[in-house]
C-alpha cells in the first residue's frame, strides 16, 4: 500500500508541473498578445510626415514718413553793394531858428565796417529873433566817416566847410566862410536790389555865427549801392 502511493505521487508531480508549467507559458503568451494588441490599438500610425511648423513672422518694420524736405534756407539780405551814390534833404531847428538843405554825396565802404565820403551842400536858414528877422543862403562841401558798429546803425564825424551871407532887413552882408565838425549818428536800410534810405543826427561841436546854438541837424536820403 506504502509503495502504490507513493508511485502514484511520483508519478503526478511531474504531470501537475508540466501542466503547470503550460499553462504558465499559455498565460504569459496570452499577457504578451493582450498587450501587443493594446499596444498596437494604442500607437498611432503615421503614413505621412508630420506639417512643419512655419517659423513666427517678423513683425513688419513701423512705417517711418516720408523724409520731409527741409526747409528752404533764409535768403540772405541783399549787399548794399561799395559804392553809393545819394543824397538827403535837412532840416534844423531851435527857438525862433529853423534850417533846410539838400545835400548830393558818394562814399565807399570799405568791409562793412568804415565808409568815407564827400558830400556838397545847400542850405537855407532863418532866424526870427532879431528884428528884423535874419535869413542865410549856404553852400559848402564836407569831408565825412560813417562807422558801423553793427550793421545798418552808423554813427559819422564830419568836417565840413561853409561859405555863407545873410541879410537882415535891407542889409546884406558879404560872404564869410566857417569850418565846423559835425558829430551823430544814423540808420541805413536797403529797400531793393541797391537801392537804399538812410536817415542821421548830427550836432555841431563848435560855436560861431552860423552855428550859435548845438541845436540838431536832422537828415533823411535816399541812394543807390553798385
Amino acid at each position: 500500500m506504502i509503495s502504490k502511493t507513493c508511485f502514484c505521487y511520483n508519478d503526478r508531480v511531474p504531470k501537475l508541473t508540466c501542466l503547470g508549467v503550460l499553462l504558465g507559458v499559455l498565460t504569459v503568451h496570452a499577457v504578451a498578445a493582450d498587450v501587443i494588441a493594446q499596444d498596437e490599438s494604442e500607437i498611432e500610425v503615421i503614413t505621412e510626415p508630420p506639417p512643419q511648423l512655419e517659423p513666427p513672422a517678423e513683425p513688419l518694420p513701423a512705417e517711418t514718413p516720408p523724409d520731409q524736405p527741409p526747409p528752404p534756407p533764409e535768403k540772405p539780405a541783399e549787399p548794399l553793394g561799395h559804392l553809393r551814390v545819394g543824397g538827403g534833404i535837412g532840416f534844423g531847428f531851435s527857438t525862433g531858428f529853423i534850417s533846410i538843405g539838400i545835400s548830393p554825396q558818394v562814399s565807399y565802404i570799405f568791409k562793412r565796417i568804415v565808409e568815407p565820403g564827400v558830400a556838397l551842400r545847400y542850405q537855407y536858414s532863418k532866424d526870427r529873433l532879431p528884428v528884423p528877422e535874419v535869413t542865410w543862403h549856404t553852400y559848402g562841401g564836407s569831408l565825412f566817416v560813417r562807422i558801423f558798429p553793427i550793421p545798418q546803425f552808423f554813427v559819422i564825424v564830419e568836417g565840413e566847410i561853409i561859405n555863407t551871407g545873410f541879410k537882415q532887413g535891407s542889409f546884406t552882408s558879404g560872404r564869410t566862410n566857417y569850418g565846423n565838425l559835425l558829430l551823430g549818428g544814423g540808420l541805413v536800410m536797403g529797400v531793393g536790389k541797391g537801392a537804399f534810405v538812410a536817415t542821421s543826427l548830427k550836432v555841431a561841436v563848435f560855436r560861431n555865427a552860423f552855428y550859435p546854438d548845438a541845436f540838431p541837424i536832422i537828415s533823411v536820403g535816399a541812394g543807390y549801392a553798385f
